[in-house]
């Protein structure tokens, strides 16, 4: 397709992403987010190489090791006793950031999303091309065959050749295209906070990432920003979600009181969370969706597959999908074609991804099996893939 008008329906790491990608490719980018400033909520975030891959690939590459961390292992603990259940990875005693790179060309990295946001923001001011709208609530669309339409809350509307909806789980474009079935809550609740590291116990400064398993919950911990930071996902099975909204400050005292009888390690982390800074939220998805691209208004990110946190692809997915759109409507001259290849590329990878994501648990949440070699066989066949070069055509 020749270089076009592009609307882009939420700033997130989906948006801005997509959003750098298809103004290196020449098109006039409008880029709109319902928040008023372009950022979100400070907490960590995993890179997998599927993902720094493509970020290297735009140029990226000095921000991300700036600013990220690239952890020597990913180790398993028991809950109890902080016994090491397993060390990935499996090749000797090299460290994971040696062996991501040399098995598949680009680091696993863990840095601040707000860290990540502004290397995606300055790349995107640096290439120029792109219009960015803060303030700009959508609140629905229309096409005609030739464009697109977006109306948002504040009376604005925008036209484009193709409007590319990242707005997330709960996505107003997914909803106004199609029947409207609610994301599924999962069985699992989780709390988010960011410990200043100093005066933590040495296994929770770490600067591997660590995850303590007991039965039917764990927590997650890695280190940022040069590890003064210690960032915790801490996540358990509940029945039901009757919480209104989907990320709310929480008392200390609730994360607290579901980890009791956790080692004292983890007790020190939770403790140290400073106050108002723990968030908690239910974990959704949805089933792979069929259908992403609706005439002239093609689905991203969350608002195509939204996923379980538990291989740390959701992200990535959503890094994935703007690379591959972005080359589908470079490679063909129709627009039709270009997003039905699009949709094609990236519908059996993100329906894996969401399943394996669902099936996790096993390994997360049980005190049983191998952790190394479970880790590798769920995940290792996604961190090869290479967004930038893969077939299209």
């Amino acid at each position: 397709m020749k270089a076009g008008r592009v609307l882009i329906v939420g700033g997130g790491i989906g948006g801005l992403t997509a959003a750098l990608a298809l103004a290196r490719a020449g098109h006039s980018v409008r880029l709109y987010e319902r928040a008023p400033a372009f950022g979100e909520i400070g907490a960590g975030i995993m890179l997998t190489p599927n993902a720094t891959r493509v970020l290297r690939h735009f140029g990226l590459g000095a921000a991300l090791d700036r600013r990220g961390m690239r952890p020597p292992a990913s180790r398993y603990r028991r809950f109890d006793d902080a016994a090491l259940m397993g060390d990935a990875p499996l090749m000797g005693d090299a460290p994971l950031a040696a062996v991501m790179e040399s098995t598949h060309g680009a680091p696993w990295l863990h840095i601040h999303r707000s860290d990540l946001l502004e290397a995606l923001l300055s790349a995107l001011r640096k290439q120029g091309g792109a219009d960015l709208y803060a303030g700009h609530r959508a609140t629905g669309c229309e096409q005609d065959g030739a464009s697109v339409t977006v109306r948002f809350g504040n009376g604005a509307t925008a036209e484009g050749d193709l409007l590319v909806a990242c707005d997330g789980v709960r996505s107003t474009m997914r909803a106004a295209l199609m029947e409207h079935a609610e994301a599924r809550f999962r069985g699992q609740v989780a709390w988010r906070a960011l410990v200043p590291a100093e005066g933590l116990p040495e296994r929770v400064t770490d600067r591997a990432s660590v995850v303590w398993i007991g039965e039917d919950r764990h927590i997650v911990q890695y280190v940022l920003r040069g590890g003064s930071l210690v960032n915790y996902v801490a996540i358990a099975a509940q029945q039901e979600w009757a919480e209104e909204g989907w990320n709310r400050p929480a008392p200390l005292e609730e994360v607290r009181e579901e980890f009791a009888g956790w080692h004292k390690d983890v007790q020190s982390l939770l403790s140290a969370t400073p106050a108002d800074a723990l968030y908690k939220w239910g974990l959704f998805d949805r089933d792979p969706l069929e259908q992403w691209v609706h005439g002239r208004i093609a689905l991203l990110g969350d608002a195509a597959h939204p996923m379980l946190p538990f291989m740390a692809q959701g992200s990535a997915m959503a890094i994935e999908d703007a690379a591959v759109l972005a080359r589908c409507i470079g490679a063909f001259d129709d627009l039709d074609a270009a997003l039905s290849r699009y949709q094609g590329v990236r519908r059996e990878r993100t329906a894996r991804v969401i399943l394996q994501s669902r099936a996790q648990t096993n390994l997360y949440q049980r005190l049983t099996g191998d952790k190394k070699r479970q880790r590798a066989a769920s995940t290792e066949w996604v961190y090869g893939f290479d967004a930038t070069s893969c077939a299209i055509q």
